[in-house]
């Protein structure tokens, strides 16, 4: 089940780039209309690549917490570290708090 880590360390990368996506979305509404953003639009490659990890992050969340859910149920215990399921699912919950509240 290495296919099943690799999906849950995954999906914590996009959990990640979900915090650096909101963090540049509050550093670009906290900016003047006249300033300059050096710090975020330096690399817009990166900036870009974050934003859609950003939104995809809760599609592959979920994705992975129903799986988590489904070995679970299955009493299939695989070879995963329990404390990235634990902040796959935190993260699933303040992504859906973030986007549909």
């Amino acid at each position: 089940m290495k296919l099943f880590s690799f999906f849950s360390k995954v999906a914590f990368i996009c959990n990640l780039s979900f915090l650096l996506f909101v963090l540049f979305g509050t550093s670009e509404a906290k900016q003047t209309i006249g300033s300059s953003a050096a710090g975020i639009s330096a690399i817009p490659f990166l900036k870009n690549l974050i934003i859609i990890l950003g939104f995809s992050a809760i599609i592959i969340n979920l994705a992975m917490c129903i799986a988590y859910l489904v070995a679970i149920l299955a009493k299939k215990y695989f070879l995963f570290p329990k404390w990235l399921a634990a902040i796959n699912f935190v993260f699933l919950i303040i992504q859906v708090y973030f986007f549909f509240l």
